[in-house]
């Protein structure tokens, strides 16, 4: 920003500001509701009541059902109160686990990171819907025949990934940064040729570049200190990242793609260091 900006210049500034955060609002408010839904949709599962009676029990129908729970319309206050009574879960308690879970690191499943194993191109395809291009421009890129897509979009569905409606419409049943837990099978397929392409990236890195960074460091701590490490790591990324996936607060922002790879171990990887000689003396 200019220094010598004019009050105007600070006002528009401020009233972005402002429209920027009402957006992040916003997405926030939605986030929460999706979460909220996927909680009921939980435990209505769990205790075995389906869309039909719970239309039954509101006093509407299957499809209105179908669309509240999948957020697709505003869930009333009435309603909310009614569905918390009917699973036996309080809504102080709904609202404090939703709130909870939005600050979660969400985690493929088992069964999806099994799917990916199985197909790496699945994960492919769903990377491309989660960067918010549509069905037909993921299908005019890799060429792919109409049975195909089918295929792909009914093992995403399958898995929990997708809600599926008609001509080809995709919602997305999971946050845009959800991570794989430690010890998944998939990211085995890429963590490797990451990290080598990322190393031969940042070695030898000149002390002008801006657009990489390569931080080394060698520290005697406690477990627990090495875990504060780890953990305040973990928060960043996931805070950083949430806020990357907000594309409507970020409309016009010049963005490209960065690639992160912090390693830490415990243990000394440094080559030793240089053996001390014993000095030649010169005789008198």
């Amino acid at each position: 920003m200019n220094k010598k900006a004019s009050y105007n210049d600070h006002s528009c500034i401020t009233s972005r500001a402002r429209q920027h955060g009402k957006r992040k609002v916003n997405n926030m408010e939605e986030q929460l509701s999706f979460e909220v839904c996927r909680i009921i949709k939980r435990e209505l599962k769990k205790h075995g009541i389906n869309y039909r009676a719970l239309s039954t029990q509101l006093g509407i129908s299957d499809v209105s059902i179908k669309r509240l729970l999948n957020n697709q319309q505003p869930l009333s206050m009435q309603r909310l109160i009614a569905i918390c009574q009917l699973i036996d879960v309080p809504l102080s308690n709904l609202l404090v686990e939703a709130e909870k879970n939005l600050f979660k690191i969400p985690l493929f499943t088992s069964e999806q990171d099994q799917a990916f194993w199985d197909n790496p191109a699945l994960f492919t395809f769903w990377t491309k819907l989660t960067e918010h291009q549509s069905v037909a421009e993921i299908t005019a890129k890799y060429h792919l025949n109409n049975a195909s897509v089918h295929l792909y979009l009914r093992q995403l569905e399958k898995v929990g990934l997708i809600t599926l409606g008609l001509a080809h419409e995709v919602k997305l049943c999971v946050p845009t940064h959800t991570s794989f837990e430690k010890g998944s099978k998939f990211p085995e397929f890429f963590t490797h040729q990451v990290l080598t392409r990322l190393q031969e990236r940042v070695i030898g890195i000149s002390a002008d570049d801006e657009d990489a960074f390569l931080i080394t460091l060698k520290a005697d701590l406690t477990k627990d200190e090495f875990q504060k490490v780890v953990h305040k790591l973990d928060d960043w990324l996931f805070n950083l990242l949430r806020e990357s996936q907000d594309h409507r607060a970020r409309q016009g922002l010049q963005v490209a793609p960065y690639t992160f790879g912090f390693m830490a171990a415990k243990g000394a990887f440094h080559d030793e260091l240089p053996v001390i000689p014993n000095l030649q003396t010169r005789r008198p």
